[in-house]
């Protein structure tokens, strides 16, 4: 069983969620409650086929349409963000309003890194404010290749298992 205590640094998730879950006249299920939990314990970008295996994994039965219900109420309280990249493939990651975070993706391997860069922060700001705007939200996706492709290629060889 997943403990609570795992993800003692998410308190403010579960509770913008059940405030939320108030707000909609929704309860909290255990099942939704387990796959919250594994999805935190994940901190990662993760599609709902790998959080459905990661949950299995775990020794729960919880179906994949369960899964893609709690994902998808997840990001409507706006505690979740899907995105979708170049493949197609949407997916999820923890909308922490206290962390901005930008993506260099690699086109052949997909791997993700999360970066931070105050200098392209404040250079959007200016921008917006050049054009007569108030930033609210954005998104920076940059896409490459991996430079190692001895390690890009493993781990395409690993993603098609």
């Amino acid at each position: 069983m997943v403990s609570s205590s795992e993800n003692i640094g998410y308190a403010w998730f579960f509770e913008r969620l059940d405030a939320y879950l108030d707000r909609m006249g929704l309860k909290q299920t255990q099942p939704r409650r387990t796959i919250i939990q594994i999805f935190l314990k994940l901190d990662a970008h993760v599609d709902a086929e790998e959080l459905h295996q990661s949950v299995r994994n775990e020794g729960f039965e919880i179906g994949l349409a369960t899964i893609y219900r709690t994902l998808n109420l997840l990001t409507d309280a706006g505690l979740v963000e899907q995105k979708s990249f170049q493949d197609g493939r949407s997916v999820f990651e923890i909308a922490d309003p206290d962390k901005h975070h930008d993506h260099l993706i690699c086109t052949k391997c997909r791997r993700m890194i999360e970066f931070e860069n105050h200098k392209i922060e404040v250079l959007q700001e200016e921008i917006a404010e050049k054009y007569g705007m108030e930033l609210k939200t954005h998104r920076l996706d940059l896409f490459g290749h991996c430079l190692d492709t001895v390690a890009c290629g493993a781990r395409i060889k690993s993603q098609q298992k």
